[in-house]
């Protein structure tokens, strides 16, 4: 039997290598990678795997992005289940632990060059300090937060109607024919037209879709976000979006006497090597996807 562990991004990508450093390599698991590009990609890619052979599993684990943590909790409550969520936002989410930063942090203070050092030094020196870091570059992105998770709830209700998108009739053939005549086909069109024209009919009586309704609502999630509990919990480190706040951290950092290449990929490699070296099962992460992945994956 081959396993294969399914997840967003390229071959090589950012996913792929921390599932490789945390699950596969810590756990000294047998089992080969294959990559779904976006989120959309992961049924096509597992079904592929499974499909083509009898003895492959595929497991796949996907960006929870804005949907509920219960949407992503019901997966992992399926321990036989072969599609898992992860309870944080994106894999970015995972490498910016304020422990994990201080990693970061600690290890640009140990750079020779004097220029880097004067410019490191300025940098937090406790875990509770990046914390504090974190959440003030937090803060400016909680507005997009709120209407992003309030864009999903909407989403999700139009989805509980049906899909909004024209689908490929599939008419009938003539009788005795490999053909599909022009009756038959505009009956496959207008059964389809008024399949959606009723869906969209549905939608336009959803009384969430009103402005008062989205004002009310978006209002509500924003002060949410905005309770000072949210960051003071670590809340927004598991639900914001991780490469925005890796983007915020990286803008943050770049000024005179910055090394030249510091960009975002070079700070997602260096959280990434400090995560690998102090990682430990359900020390930094609770729960802990990596360790509860493994234990999945040891299964099989």
């Amino acid at each position: 039997m081959t396993v294969y562990l399914v997840c967003e991004g390229s071959a090589s990508g950012l996913d792929e290598r921390v599932l490789d450093a945390l699950v596969v390599q810590h756990h000294k698991l047998s089992i080969w990678m294959a990559s779904a590009g976006g989120r959309r990609g992961h049924g096509s890619v597992r079904d592929y795997i499974s499909n083509r052979s009898s003895i492959d599993v595929a497991i796949s684990v996907e960006d929870r992005d804005y949907r509920p943590k219960a949407t992503a909790s019901a997966t992992w409550s399926i321990r036989s289940g072969k599609r898992f969520i992860w309870h944080r936002h994106e894999i970015e989410n995972y490498l910016l632990h304020p422990r994990v930063v201080l990693e970061l942090f600690d290890g640009f203070r140990s750079l020779t060059s004097s220029t880097s050092s004067t410019w490191a030094s300025s940098l937090p020196v406790t875990e509770s300090d990046v914390s504090a870091l974190l959440q003030s570059l937090a803060r400016p992105l909680l507005e997009t937060h709120a209407a992003e998770v309030l864009i999903e709830e909407l989403r999700q209700k139009i989805s509980d109607k049906g899909s909004v998108h024209f689908s490929l009739p599939r008419p009938s053939r003539l009788a005795g024919s490999h053909m599909v005549g022009q009756n038959q086909w505009l009956t496959a069109l207008n059964q389809e037209a008024n399949r959606l024209r009723q869906i969209c009919n549905d939608v336009a009586k959803l009384p969430e879709f009103e402005s008062t309704a989205i004002d009310s609502r978006y209002g509500s999630l924003l002060a949410q976000f905005q309770d000072p509990g949210f960051l003071a919990s670590g809340d927004y480190l598991i639900d914001l979006a991780g490469k925005e706040l890796l983007s915020a951290l990286c803008d943050h950092l770049n000024g005179p006497g910055v090394p030249s290449g510091l960009n975002q990929k070079f700070v997602a490699d260096e959280l990434l090597r400090h995560l690998a070296r102090i990682y430990q099962p359900n020390v930094l992460y609770n729960p802990d996807d990596f360790a509860e992945l493994a234990k999945i994956l040891a299964t099989f």
